[in-house]
């Protein structure tokens, strides 16, 4: 009895001191396993799942002769820089393996690791079909060099921008033209300026991109912006014959769309060559070729621009496409100046064959920027609402539309404070607050409403949205904190969204109003 006691004894000391060989908390009992074909895989799992990054080593050991996506993801999943040089080695990737080089980009990312640098532009260099599915790990090595903010990315992020649609996949080169915006190197604003009028037949134009990284550069891309726009950058001037332009006049492309984005700077410094292309223009002819120039006059807020823009309102000569432009200008730049015009052109603005447009776009200008003198205009509107040739139901209820926003003017007169209490304020119109916006931003003392500003820019409405942030740029400045604060958290999750109305767009809107009001003092 003593003997067999002695033996059960024993096995019992034995089985304990198996199962704590083999205890599934501790780390080592896997790593054990992992290069074992039938429980390796259970392994893998279970050291993730515990977390020691004592595993972390041989899992990367594992890697190099079993290059799974599930065992990089497990590497990643431990958060520990150790694992760089594994994640560096998963960007030599094929054709089949891409997801490797994925995963690898966007921990790269996490870690903001600059030894990657090199690796991730050698991903961009390599040559591969346009179509091919792998050119996700080309996207994922763009935004990887965003987001690590090293500005040794910069040349191979431009060489990346400047190839063709029939080179390489269009949407690699938005991605770049993004990427180089979020580095802010000025070294990048020559090709972001071509990048303007880049496009692909498939993918589209990487104008919005472009756009916005050239905002975000700032001081550096006014002059080089002034330049191409009055024809002095050759490069550019060499882009309709090396992309094939088609059906467009391309000194007229180049001067609207870089003039757009002068406006979208507020660049001051751009007036005077804007005005010297309003002198230059033949306002009677059906040539809309300055249009974009208006508009940037329009944006950039400057009150040498008001009288060269009412002078075209007046002018009955004028091409009525323009006066409308101005219209619109006006609209941003709000002069106390051009009101009796617009008044007049409210009820005089009829153009012949059908069309009401300049008187239409006249009454809605007046009603968005009069203030305290509304209450005596309210009849006048009245009055010309029962002229027999607007009785069409659009054109009555513009009509209804401005003596809404003049009656909110009648109240508020040019009080920014009052404005701005009713940019929340659900019960009224979306033209009240509309209306309510655009005075803050052209009202002198308008920076008062912007702690109520900050709380209506949120609004997912996005035609309010767009004033609002126009007024944001227009009343806000770098000591803003809690408004560059709100934009920025707007900016990221409109980036995430897929509604084009509420997505890219606006996304696009937050950014380079978050990148002007940033900038200013």
């Amino acid at each position: 009895m003593a003997r067999l006691a002695s033996i059960l004894g024993f096995g019992l000391l034995l089985s304990t001191f198996v199962v704590a060989c083999d205890d599934p908390k501790d780390p080592k009992t896997w790593i054990k396993k992992l290069r074992d074909p039938e429980h390796g895989p259970e392994a893998v799992r279970q050291l993730q799942k515990l977390g020691d990054p004592v595993a972390v080593k041989p899992l990367c050991d594992l890697f190099k002769d079993y290059p799974s996506v599930n065992i990089l993801k497990a590497i990643i999943s431990f958060k520990d820089k150790t694992s760089v040089p594994t994640l560096i080695s998963a960007l030599d990737f094929t054709e089949d393996n891409y997801n490797n080089a994925t995963t690898a980009a966007i921990a790269l990312a996490n870690f903001k690791a600059t030894e990657a640098v090199d690796p991730l532009c050698k991903v961009l260099e390599r040559k591969m079909a346009i179509k091919s599915r792998a050119n996700l790990a080309k996207v994922s090595a763009v935004e990887a060099l965003a987001e690590i903010g090293d500005k040794k990315a910069v040349p191979c992020l431009i060489a990346a921008l400047e190839r063709k649609p029939s080179e390489q996949d269009f949407f690699i080169n938005k991605k770049a033209a993004q990427a180089l915006g979020e580095l802010g190197d000025p070294a990048a604003v020559s090709i972001l300026i071509r990048s303007l009028f880049m496009s692909s037949s498939v993918q589209g134009t990487s104008y919005p991109q472009a756009r916005v990284s050239l905002v975000q550069i700032g001081q550096p891309a006014i002059q080089p912006l002034i330049d191409a726009m009055m024809g002095k950058d050759e490069k550019l001037n060499a882009m309709p014959k090396e992309w094939e332009w088609k059906d467009e006049d391309p000194k007229s492309v180049m001067l609207n769309k870089t003039a757009i984005v002068l406006g979208d700077m507020m660049a001051k410094e751009a007036v005077p060559q804007l005005l010297e292309l309003l002198g230059k223009a033949k306002v009677e002819s059906e040539d809309t070729t300055i249009a974009g120039v208006i508009e940037a006059l329009g944006k950039i807020g400057d009150d040498r621009a008001i009288d060269p823009l009412v002078k075209i309102l007046n002018n009955k000569k004028a091409n009525y496409k323009l006066r409308v432009q101005v219209c619109a200008a006006l609209s941003v730049l709000g002069p106390k100046k051009a009101l009796p015009s617009l008044l007049e052109l409210s009820e005089k603005g009829f153009v012949e064959d059908g069309y009401t447009n300049l008187l239409e776009s006249a009454a809605m200008t007046y009603s968005r920027i009069v203030g305290a003198e509304a209450e005596a205009a309210i009849p006048k509107f009245q009055t010309i609402m029962k002229n027999e040739k607007l009785k069409a139901p659009e054109t009555q209820n513009l009509f209804k539309e401005a003596l809404d926003r003049m009656e909110l003017a009648k109240e508020c007169k040019d009080d920014p404070v009052c404005y701005g209490k009713k940019l929340t304020d659900d019960s009224l119109s979306l033209v009240k607050r509309e209306k309510a916006g655009i005075m803050i931003g052209i009202l002198p003392d308008g920076n008062k409403a912007i702690p109520e500003l900050i709380k209506a820019l949120p609004n997912p409405e996005p035609v309010l949205r767009l004033y609002f942030l126009m007024t944001a740029k227009r009343v806000g400045t770098a000591k803003d904190a809690e408004l560059i604060k709100t934009l920025q958290t707007l900016a990221d999750k409109d980036s995430k969204r897929t509604v084009k109305a509420l997505g890219a767009d606006l996304a696009s809107e937050d950014k380079v109003t978050l990148a002007v009001v940033k900038r200013k003092q």
